[in-house]
């Protein structure tokens, strides 16, 4: 009986272990000017992060002390999820975090006058691709010939999008008015 329970311990434990790595997810950006490259990993189900970055000295990854917000996107009801992009003009790398269900997001900028991360007061809208039915995702890039950030918002059921750009005139981000096709993978 104890060795029953002993391997039935055991299974919950490992097949928890097991469970609870399927939430890791993790993402890069290169910092093309100190010639290092940084990672984020994080857990879906909460958010929680920690970025890594490579110390030449100790040959080895080590964490920052100081990482993203423990919950960067209150009240999400989906997974929570990250990308980043970084801008070769101000040096800055640019997280964002959002909700798979709906996307709404906050997007998180290294504040050196303060040494943390704060998040944008303007964001993607709350719902940034309204009619989504799967899981939204959000991908970015940064164009470094026009000093311009994108995100690409898509539906994992179908492949709707929006791109969505900076537009400095108006200080928010705006969509663009042609985007992929509503079903991209669909022949012609």
């Amino acid at each position: 009986m104890i060795r029953i329970k002993i391997i039935l311990f055991a299974a919950l434990l490992f097949g928890g272990c097991l469970h609870a790595q399927n939430n890791a997810r993790i993402t890069s950006y290169y910092d093309s000017n100190d010639d290092k490259s940084y990672y984020l990993a994080w857990d879906i189900k909460t958010g929680k992060s920690i970025q890594y970055y490579w110390n030449g000295n100790d040959n080895k990854w080590d964490a920052f002390e100081i990482n993203l917000p423990a919950a960067p996107l209150p009240g999400a009801t989906g997974n929570i999820l990250f990308d980043v992009y970084y801008d070769h003009n101000d040096r800055k790398a640019y997280y964002i975090a959002w909700d798979t269900k709906g996307g709404r997001s906050i997007q998180y900028y290294w504040n050196g006058n303060d040494n943390k991360w704060d998040a944008f007061e303007i964001n993607l809208p709350a719902s940034p691709l309204p009619g989504a039915i799967g899981e939204v995702m959000i991908k970015s890039y940064f164009d470094s010939k026009d000093g311009k950030a994108y995100y690409l918002v898509y539906d994992t059921n179908g492949g709707k999008s929006i791109q969505y750009y900076w537009n400095g005139t108006s200080s928010k981000w705006e969509p663009f008015e042609i985007n992929l096709p509503v079903k991209p993978l669909a022949g012609k």
